[in-house]
């Protein structure tokens, strides 16, 4: 079954939250991706962290998109129907009100090489052209599957820092930072 993004919204996926948090944690701990928590994780940690994200979703200050399968007009989606998902955070100061951060492209383990990122991705850049948005930065852990990931979308490497993220078992990562520039909808 094939997929598609919808952006979140409260109404039609907020019963998805737990599934969103588990599959932040799996790729935490799976795939030992840099995130904003270090293994152990609980719902303790990541629950409340995900409110925070929706409820900036709410407000119109991040785009969260979500990937799903196809469904029949009407049918919500249930937690194992969850794919993947990506967030743009979009700059709240007034000399940056065209820029927006993406800060998260999350990919289900069994549904990777699918094309899901990139529709991820390009429903974010299409969402935030929506809101005018023309830059977008994002980084990414050094030699990730990520950082290739950008590159063939047409992000522009701007530089590495090393040592950027702490991770486990013991250690620090890399990081590697890309921007790209687009046309604003004019919708």
């Amino acid at each position: 079954m094939a997929s598609i993004t919808h952006v979140f919204s409260q109404e039609q996926h907020g019963h998805l939250v737990p599934y969103i948090a588990a599959l932040h944690a799996s790729c935490i701990t799976l795939d030992h991706m840099v995130g904003p928590f270090l293994p152990p994780l609980t719902n303790e940690k990541l629950l409340p962290w995900w409110k925070e994200r929706l409820a900036e979703a709410n407000n119109g200050t991040r785009i969260i998109v979500l990937l799903l399968p196809e469904l029949s007009l009407g049918k919500k989606p249930q937690g194992t129907d969850l794919r993947g998902l990506a967030m743009l955070k979009l700059s709240e100061s007034e000399t940056g009100s065209f820029r927006g951060h993406i800060d998260a492209v999350l990919v289900d383990r069994r549904h990777r090489r699918q094309g899901g990122a990139k529709a991820l991705v390009a429903a974010l850049e299409y969402e935030a052209a929506k809101r005018g948005r023309s830059l977008l930065l994002v980084d990414t852990e050094t030699g990730s599957v990520a950082e290739a990931a950008f590159k063939k979308f047409g992000y522009i490497e701007i530089g590495k820092v090393p040592h950027f993220s702490r991770a486990l078992p013991s250690g620090k990562k890399g990081e590697t930072f890309f921007y790209k520039e687009f046309l604003p909808s004019s919708s």
